[in-house]
């Protein structure tokens, strides 16, 4: 079951996907969008199970994906990790109509979020 939660902000409005299933949907979705650009946020498990598949389904999309894999665990969810996740987004030349996609939960989420 996945839900849809939009977060209505003046001129800046955007769904948050949340469920089961969503990494098989998640092609369909970013094709969807209007960014060309994406990054994807994830940590070392996830990115161990999932990362590749998501890769080599975006890539048949055409679309330019920066993958960032930072380490797992509460203990990373520092500045020294923010920092590092922003400066692959400015490296890959995500803007502010980019899309970021947080794989994962928790600490991958947050960091995802606060660097958006």
């Amino acid at each position: 079951m996945t839900r849809l939660v939009e977060v209505k902000l003046a001129a800046r409005s955007y769904p948050i996907h949340i469920g089961d299933g969503l990494l098989e949907q998640l092609p369909a979705l970013l094709n969807r969008a209007s960014g060309s650009r994406f990054a994807i946020v994830t940590n070392t498990t996830v990115a161990a199970l999932y990362l590749e598949k998501l890769l080599a389904a975006l890539g048949s999309c055409g679309t330019v994906v920066e993958p960032i894999v930072i380490p797992d665990g509460e203990a990373h969810k520092t500045i020294e990790t923010w920092a590092g996740v922003h400066d692959q987004l400015l490296g890959a030349r995500l803007d502010r109509k980019s899309m970021i996609v947080a794989l994962g939960g928790g600490v991958v989420g947050d960091i995802a979020g606060f660097a958006a």
